[in-house]
């Protein structure tokens, strides 16, 4: 029995050590979604963790944004979110505004097209300083990223430009009468 002791010992001291290395080793989903992620910023997409809405629960899940080209201007600080159900009050079937703050009236022709190029798993849409952003739980996987890139990619133009606050100039507000 005395010739196991230094064997189990030898045993016992290799599970020490491989084992806390082997509980910090990401999983084959955290993998994939690193790749997705990164994938994702070399596309030129920014990904952010954020809250999900109220109405999906409880966690967090990636918004990936699509930069302003000009951020000058811009009527941002307004949100979609998925709600639990459809409703004739939403803005969109089962989309309505986050804390009532909607986005320009100009925007929402362009915006309901948007989001019927997301991914299911889309839960909302955010326009703020960091650009037009889709919250996404990601589990569409590449299906879900390239998607969410034609959607970014094909509608942000779009949208910037008519969430766009005109100058006083362009309204016609910047000319003084002359006086006589």
């Amino acid at each position: 029995m005395a010739s196991w002791l230094p064997i189990v010992a030898i045993i016992f001291a290799v599970v020490l050590v491989v084992g806390p290395v082997m509980w910090l080793k990401p999983s084959s989903r955290e993998r994939k979604l690193a790749d997705l992620r990164q994938r994702a910023a070399m596309s030129g997409l920014k990904v952010q963790m954020q809250s999900l809405p109220a109405s999906q629960g409880t966690g967090n899940a990636a918004v990936y944004f699509s930069q302003w080209r000009n951020p000058r201007r811009l009527q941002t600080g307004w949100g979609l979110e998925l709600q639990r159900m459809s409703h004739e009050m939403n803005f969109d079937d089962v989309w309505d505004w986050r804390n009532g703050r909607e986005a320009p009236e100009s925007a929402k022709l362009p915006l309901k097209e948007l989001l019927s190029m997301l991914p299911a798993d889309a839960t909302a849409v955010y326009a703020n300083d960091s650009g037009l952003g889709v919250q996404w739980r990601e589990r569409s996987g590449d299906n879900g990223l390239a998607a969410v890139q034609e959607a970014l990619g094909s509608m942000r133009p779009v949208i910037e430009e008519a969430i766009r606050q005109a100058t006083r100039q362009e309204e016609g507000t910047g000319n003084r009468e002359p006086r006589g």
